[in-house]
């Protein structure tokens, strides 16, 4: 995401060079020549033609450059119109433009800014906001290669965090981290919560044939103690946070939401509130509607977001749906405070529904206060 306007950006300072340079070289020979620039401009009807090209291309460009100035929050863009008067615009516009990727950028970064590392050979990214203070809240977000850029998502959209972020989460944003899966192949492995799995590997036979390499040894524990003991910790010392499980929350979608709620089972003291979309209930169906909310927390301190759908896959989801979030009242969790089990008419299973209601879950989460 940052390479290509970074890259761009160069390219831009490197034509603004050029620019500068033959604007500054060119002027001083005509200069030295006594060069009548009148004439030059207007002495025939070529010149009155390349001239008024010239000169309509510079209003054209002016008006962008006022319009997206004031677009992206470009400040002081008067400047390039003053040093356009001593230099020349083919230095002042590509400057602009240099500087317009670099805007663009922050824009699309919602104002903070993506770090990558490698856990475990996990791939995880992390954005921070621009203002972090030690109460941050922490999010920790699964299938991170969906999260950020389209390039590396396995759809090719997001889940559009960083919109959200930047136009509809009110209050405090929190630090995102984007936890990438240890492969395809291992994903159900991973997200599967283990001790449900452990105990019905009978699951594995439901299953559709595209995930017959899924079964093997179960990495379900080791994928919570990796977020709760390795990556959340580094992330804490890196930024100065304090952490606070009623400001750490784990968000994921469908095996991801199974997960999210098992991450906060198994770590009540790490992740405070659960958040899981489409959350892949009949992976296990009745085994893991009783046997996973048996290992939630009482409610009381823990909080809980778990939806459905109802078309494409989420077509089937609705009776285990119902089931679970019966049983997690029953734990203790209550609408709206520390539970939302909403069904979204005319979605289904995928990033673009999810986009959604990011936005949603993140102010309920974070407590946002309401539109003014």
């Amino acid at each position: 995401m940052a390479r290509k306007h970074i890259t761009r950006s160069w390219i831009y300072f490197v034509i603004a060079a050029l620019g500068l340079a033959t604007a500054w070289w060119l002027n001083a020979t005509a200069v030295f020549q006594e060069a009548d620039y009148l004439t030059a401009w207007f002495g025939s009807a070529v010149d009155w033609v390349l001239s008024l090209d010239l000169l309509i291309v510079g209003a054209a460009v002016i008006t962008f450059m006022l319009v997206e100035a004031r677009r992206l929050g470009m400040k002081r863009v008067w400047l390039y119109f003053l040093l356009s008067g001593i230099t020349a615009m083919a230095f002042t516009f590509p400057l602009f433009m240099a500087f317009r990727e670099r805007a663009l950028l922050k824009k699309r970064l919602a104002g903070g800014s993506i770090e990558r590392f490698t856990f475990d050979e996990h791939t995880v990214d992390v954005w921070a906001p621009k203002d972090i203070k030690p109460t941050t809240p922490i999010l920790v977000m699964h299938d991170g290669r969906n999260i950020f850029d389209e390039k590396d998502s396995f759809t090719g959209k997001t889940w559009e965090v960083l919109t959200a972020l930047r136009e509809e989460v009110r209050g405090e944003k929190p630090i995102v981290i984007a936890l990438w899966g240890f492969s395809d192949l291992t994903r159900l492995r991973e997200l599967a919560p283990q001790e449900v799995l452990d105990r019905h590997q009978e699951i594995w036979d439901y299953m559709p044939e595209d995930y017959r390499d899924s079964p093997g040894e179960s990495m379900g524990d080791a994928y919570v103690s990796l977020m709760a003991d390795a990556i959340i910790p580094f992330v804490i010392d890196r930024y100065g946070l304090n952490h606070d499980n009623q400001r750490t929350a784990v968000m994921g979608s469908s095996m991801g939401g199974l997960m999210s709620i098992y991450a906060m089972s198994k770590r009540p003291d790490v992740f405070g509130t659960a958040i899981g979309f489409s959350t892949h209930w009949p992976f296990g169906g009745d085994f893991m509607v009783q046997e996973l909310t048996d290992l939630l927390p009482e409610g009381g301190k823990h909080r809980l977001w778990t939806d459905t759908g109802t078309i494409e896959l989420d077509e089937n989801y609705a009776p285990f749906h119902a089931s679970a979030v019966e049983k997690i009242k029953a734990k203790g969790y209550q609408e709206p405070d520390s539970l939302v089990a909403a069904t979204y008419p005319n979605t289904g299973h995928h990033e673009s529904y999810w986009a959604r209601r990011v936005a949603e879950a993140l102010n309920w989460w974070l407590k946002a206060p309401p539109r003014t």
